[in-house]
């Protein structure tokens, strides 16, 4: 015998014990007869045998009926000898269980159960059955495959939850621009529903027109440029159509969407500006009826105000020019508060820049404590001042704004210009506010240097934390670069306070002494108690004369 059979035998098994699936035969009888390599790794346990073993002792949800012999429908036979993959959970041998996807096919007897050629040239084969078939399984175990599907839909649920709780709206496209993921988000903002925006292309529906009405082609957009150059964009202002027709301004974002080197997509993010610019216009609104509709109104009013307390005729009784007197300082204080308000917010928004020079720290100390005595009231509060001539490089004006604004707020004076009821000073009278004990109206303000920084303390009776007073001074410090800090002071109960630190960044410094263990020499700005003159002082000047008077 030619001993090729043989090798042709021993090369098919090679094969077949090489392929990555368990492959088995089974019989008529339901019984496997063979199985290669894998078969054996997948089903076999130590000490037992799978060659021999029922087809359903290991597949118990298998289609009996596709085992050879068995009774089959006539449409069951015309679906062909082939079956698609199916998923079931397999049986090893020891009785654990996997789960496997099956396919299977049937295998006919090569031989001719026929005595001629003839006659089985004219035999009905479909009926035909000679015991001899065989029915194939590849059988591949999803184990791994099971692992891998599990983490992907975790992720999957994962990224939809994020999807779905992002405030931003997340639209993603395919290469030619049709959608193919809309968040809720995006959906609400335009007015559609995920399903009427799915599959469409996105130009048509949502930004086919600039904010103006016209027409915006798709090759001027930012989400055609990232598809055809993978380039991201992030524009500001930017029209998106809504479904019933109304125009939503957006902050809108592209970026591509790569598989390896490929562009596959994109992604667009947009935010909605229409709470935003409400917001804007209600604060440009705020901004004239402030700068005009007031300011100028009260500007008048300070005049004449001013014009009948001076009473240069003495026509008025003491008791009437005394309260025009309390009406022209209130007055003046609520106009130069609106004026501090509103260029703080003229700073704030970009439209004033600080003005930095080199100037020296106990100046615009001074300053700061003689526009607070206009927020605050003469005669109201007194004030201890320690403020070495240290220079730095600051904007004088903006830092002693900061500093009148704080040292109001230390001295429970709020934006209406009232104080505690029963403090130190006269505030117990009129446009005092009731609920506070009685505390020493004295406020420190101390200024040294650590090393590049200036550290101006302000320290008073009352903690502070006014809505208009504590926005000015940690904006107008935070504009230098700098930081405010807060500490409690400790003491009895209803009389503590709060200190406030300002710590501001110096360019330049001045020969004062920088070390707080150094002696430091009469230099006539030592620590002063400044009681606040009966009539409201102005000026700069005046201050610092002021500051230099020791009691």
């Amino acid at each position: 015998m030619s001993s090729r059979p043989s090798r042709g035998a021993a090369r098919l098994a090679a094969i077949l014990d090489a392929l990555p699936d368990a492959l088995l035969l089974v019989n008529c009888n339901g019984t496997v007869v063979n199985a290669n390599t894998i078969a054996l790794e997948t089903f076999e346990a130590p000490g037992t045998a799978l060659v021999g073993r029922g087809l359903l002792d290991l597949l118990p949800t298998f289609d009996s009926k596709r085992i050879p012999g068995s009774m089959r429908r006539r449409d069951e036979e015309m679906q062909g000898p082939r079956t698609k993959p199916t998923r079931m959970v397999a049986r090893r041998t020891d009785g654990r269980e996997l789960l496997v996807e099956v396919t299977s096919a049937n295998l006919e007897d090569g031989r001719t159960p026929y005595e001629s050629a003839f006659e089985a040239a004219y035999a009905d084969h479909r009926t035909g059955y000679t015991g001899d078939e065989l029915l194939m399984l590849v059988v591949r175990d999803l184990t791994g495959t099971l692992d891998t599907e599990t983490e992907l839909a975790r992720q999957q649920r994962q990224t939809e939850m994020i999807l779905r709780a992002a405030a931003e709206g997340v639209v993603g496209v395919d290469a030619e621009g049709k959608v193919v993921l809309v968040n809720p988000s995006a959906a609400q903002i335009l007015g559609y529903r995920a399903s009427e925006l799915g599959g469409k292309e996105l130009h048509p529906l949502i930004h086919h027109s600039r904010p103006d009405g016209s027409p915006l082609p798709w090759e001027e957009t930012p989400l055609a440029d990232t598809l055809k150059s993978g380039r991201k964009h992030r524009v500001r202002g930017q029209a998106l159509w809504a479904k019933d027709g109304r125009s939503v301004s957006v902050d809108l974002t592209t970026a591509p969407v790569r598989d390896g080197d490929q562009l596959v997509g994109a992604v667009m993010t947009f935010t909605d500006r229409r709470p935003f610019d409400a917001l804007a216009a209600r604060h440009t609104q705020l901004l004239a009826v402030l700068g005009q509709a007031l300011r100028e109104p009260m500007a008048e009013l300070t005049a004449e105000l001013g014009t009948l307390a001076s009473d240069p005729a003495g026509q008025l009784w003491p008791e009437a020019n005394q309260i025009l007197h309390h009406l022209a300082a209130g007055q003046a204080r609520m106009a130069t508060l609106v004026d501090n308000v509103l260029s703080y917010q003229r700073l704030d928004s970009g439209k004033e820049r600080l003005n930095r020079a080199k100037v020296s720290l106990d100046e615009v100390v001074a300053a700061g404590v003689e526009g607070a005595v206009e927020l605050i009231g003469p005669g109201r509060a007194q004030f201890a001042v320690h403020a070495p001539p240290i220079e730095a490089v600051v904007d004088a004006e903006r830092i002693a704004l900061a500093l009148a604004h704080l040292i109001a707020d230390v001295a429970g004076v709020d934006s209406t210009g009232r104080m505690p009821a029963g403090d130190g000073g006269t505030a117990a009278g009129a446009g005092a506010r009731a609920g506070a004990v009685a505390r020493d109206s004295t406020i420190v303000v101390a200024a040294a240097q650590r090393g590049d920084v200036v550290r101006i303390e302000v320290r008073g009776p009352y903690g502070g934390g006014d809505p208009v007073h504590e926005p000015i001074v940690r904006g107008i410090v935070r504009q230098h670069g700098g930081l405010v800090q807060t500490h409690e002071v400790p003491g009895a109960p209803g009389a503590g306070g709060s200190a406030f630190v300002l710590e501001l960044p110096m360019a330049a410094v001045g020969s004062a002494p920088t070390g707080s263990d150094r002696p430091t020499e009469a230099t006539g700005n030592e620590t002063t108690v400044m009681p606040v003159p009966a009539a409201r002082a102005r000026g700069t000047q005046q201050a610092g004369k002021a500051a230099g008077t020791t009691t």
